[in-house]
């Protein structure tokens, strides 16, 4: 097993297509639908990578970041987003605890690479 990830997004369809293809890459994935689900999922199941889209209905990806941030430093935290970001909202994102940006659409096994990097650099 490679590593837990955790993918909070609304859009199902995104969000059930990112966790089949990263469960194939030897990932086990864990999904949420919303930013309640998706704290209580990370809380819970402790994943080492949490990506989480910044606007969902109930929050936004920045308070996801700072509640995960409040329980633990440990997961890697990836920002999806499909508009542009200003560079005061991306370094809002990463003193909030962010680790990463992705725009979406955004290519699938880049992204697998990309979390491979991330673990390995935090020696995972």
């Amino acid at each position: 097993m490679e590593g837990k990830i955790l993918i909070i997004d609304d859009d199902a369809n995104l969000r059930e297509g990112l966790a089949e293809v990263l469960d194939i890459e030897g990932f086990k994935c864990y999904e949420a639908k919303n930013a309640k689900e998706g704290i209580d999922s990370a809380i819970k199941n402790n994943p080492d990578v949490v990506i989480t889209d910044i606007q969902l209905p109930d929050s936004s990806g920045f308070q996801i970041c700072q509640e995960i941030r409040k329980h633990s430093k440990d997961p890697i935290i990836i920002m999806m987003t499909g508009r542009f970001m200003s560079s005061d909202e991306k370094a809002q994102g990463f003193e909030l605890g962010a680790d990463e940006y992705l725009t979406k659409p955004f290519d699938i096994r880049e992204l697998s690479i990309r979390i491979r990097q991330l673990l390995t650099r935090k020696g995972k």
